[in-house]
């Protein structure tokens, strides 16, 4: 009997050692903004036109590491829009995309064709000097229905630049502001797939130009669509609808111990 007991012990012992020993692959679900090198999501908007969003690198930018966002065709002339992000980047509780350029652009062309018509027969620049870097807050994680926050808000004073003399020059500011809010949960059908857990946030940009002492005012509305640990699944603004059709996401793997 006690030789019996002696043989089943070491059996115990020897099948408890050889399991520590052996790794076991365990996948876990991306991030809850995917922002994992190689991740891709496909849109289709309302007239029926494609683009890719492919994450394909990582840059610096005021000494913050941020994601970069490959766009397929490139989305980089198409309308102003803060809601789709070149540079991104997450910490544990936020999600923050970087909107310099952006501002750039939007000050260079939507605001230059604005004011054309103040300066008719004139040729218009605006002035070079870099804009800072400023962050767009996207959103905090996780995402809480009716939660309200500033997403942006942001003063840039330039000049503009007439027939190329430093000495005609004429100041403007542009303050834009952008709020966040959280207006829904639902279940959302999209052509890549039906998603259980899905949330509505409504932004709401206020943009206002100060040029001779007058002041205009430009209010825009969109809705987006996010999925936790998936991405941007649908966007909705004056320019239509639209909806992500596949996408193809890079999971973490993680070893963990059979114990």
């Amino acid at each position: 009997m006690r030789y019996f007991l002696l043989i089943l012990c070491s059996i115990v012992l020897l099948t408890a050692c050889g399991s520590d020993e052996i790794p076991e692959p365990a996948e876990t679900k991306p991030n809850y903004f995917p922002d994992a090198i190689g991740s891709r999501w496909v849109y289709r908007n309302s007239e029926d036109l494609q683009w890719i969003w492919l994450v394909n690198g990582e840059k610096t930018i005021n000494e913050k590491n941020y994601f970069v966002f490959d766009d397929t065709p490139a989305i980089s002339d198409a309308g102003f829009d803060f809601l789709k992000p070149t540079n991104f980047r997450s910490t544990q509780d936020q999600v923050f995309f970087a909107i310099g350029d952006k501002i750039e652009r939007y000050i260079q062309t939507e605001l230059l064709t604005l004011v054309q018509d103040e300066f008719a027969g004139l040729e218009v620049k605006i002035d070079v000097d870099p804009i800072s870097y400023p962050e767009l807050f996207f959103f905090q994680i996780p995402l809480t229905l009716n939660s309200q926050w500033d997403a942006l808000n942001v003063n840039v004073s330039r000049n503009f630049i007439l027939q190329d003399l430093i000495l005609l020059n004429i100041p403007f500011e542009v303050h834009l502001k952008v709020k966040g809010e959280v207006i829904g949960k639902e279940v959302l059908g999209t052509p890549a797939e039906t998603f259980e857990n899905t949330f509505k946030i409504k932004y709401t940009t206020e943009i206002t130009h100060i040029t001779f002492d007058n002041e205009e005012v430009t209010k825009r509305n969109q809705t987006i669509w996010f999925v936790p640990h998936v991405g941007i699944v649908k966007i909705e603004n004056e320019h239509g609808v639209t909806e992500l059709i596949e996408y193809s996401l890079v999971s973490k793997i993680e070893e963990k111990s059979v114990k």
